[in-house]
């Protein structure tokens, strides 16, 4: 009797396995038509299959992924990235949330975020389709960011020799602005000729027609994404989350004899739809808020 038991229980556990296999297989297969009817401009039939996957596969990071790729909200498209990055880290999609979320953050201006994550990608995926695009990107986002930080340049003076290095049968584009006597003199590459390397590709939109959020009689949550002691500050933070198209407004509140003002992102039915707001904040922007009740 317990011998059979036990047979019974190995038979229940290759069983169990193959369940287990079989369908992480098929979902793979899927996944990877999915993208390509997406990167074919295949939207409609790509619209209905991905119907089916986000219920066959709820959470999966293939589907969150290609939801992304359709997505026409930038701000959406971003949160679905990070998602991946965060929560997903063992996927084989974090190479491409990686880049789109670089070239998000490069289109919006925010040049720090956009050059660690495009020195992420070139750091850990050399083999990435696009890493020669992702360089280009990431030394142009290093000069950007130099308008606001002047020695931020020896960073990416940094980043320059580590590609050097790490890539050096790549032709890429090296910005006239850094400076090569900077670098270690077995890192550079020579040649008679110009360096000639590729045009940098356009950036991919993630999105367009980003609208605001629309308040409602039924409201009773906000964002709360700040609070400074200076009304000047406050304005300046809420004309940045108002130039991705969100809605603010600046609240007075007495603390300890001095004045606090408050900045309120929209109005929202419920908590979870406000959540949602905040993670499309920091992804946007980089911003943490959080909901709070209207009185």
């Amino acid at each position: 009797m317990w011998m059979g038991s036990t047979f019974l229980k190995k038979i229940l556990s290759k069983f169990l396995l193959l369940s287990i296999l079989i369908p992480c297989s098929g979902h793979s297969q899927d996944v990877a038509g999915l993208i390509e009817l997406i990167e074919a401009g295949n939207i409609d039939s790509a619209e209905t299959v991905l119907s089916d996957l986000s219920y066959s596969y709820p959470g999966n990071p293939g589907v969150r992924y290609a939801r992304a790729l359709m997505q026409t909200d930038a701000l959406l498209a971003a949160g679905l990235y990070k998602d991946i990055l965060r929560n997903h880290r063992d996927s084989e999609y974090v190479p491409g949330s990686l880049m789109h979320l670089g070239e998000y953050y490069y289109a919006i201006g925010s040049y720090v975020q956009s050059r660690e994550l495009f020195m992420d990608l070139i750091r850990h995926y050399p083999d990435f389709p696009e890493i020669q695009n992702a360089i280009n990107l990431s030394l142009r986002a290093g000069i950007a960011a130099r308008q606001r930080d002047n020695s931020y340049m020896d960073s990416v003076h940094n980043d320059l020799a580590e590609i050097l290095k790490g890539y050096p049968d790549r032709e890429f584009d090296i910005p006239e602005e850094l400076d090569l006597t900077r670098i270690p003199s077995n890192q550079i590459i020579t040649d008679n000729d110009p360096l000639s390397s590729p045009p940098l590709v356009p950036l991919r939109s993630l999105g367009e027609g980003v609208t605001a959020k629309e308040s409602t009689p039924t409201a009773e949550y906000t964002l709360q994404a700040g609070a400074f002691g200076n009304y000047d500050n406050a304005r300046r933070l809420a004309d940045q989350i108002e130039s991705i198209g969100y809605t603010t407004d600046i609240k007075e509140r007495p603390s300890n004899g001095k004045t606090l003002y408050l900045i309120w992102v929209g109005e929202y039915a419920t908590k979870t739809a406000a959540l949602s707001v905040a993670d499309m904040l920091e992804a946007a922007l980089g911003i943490q808020s959080f909901p709070v009740a209207i009185d």
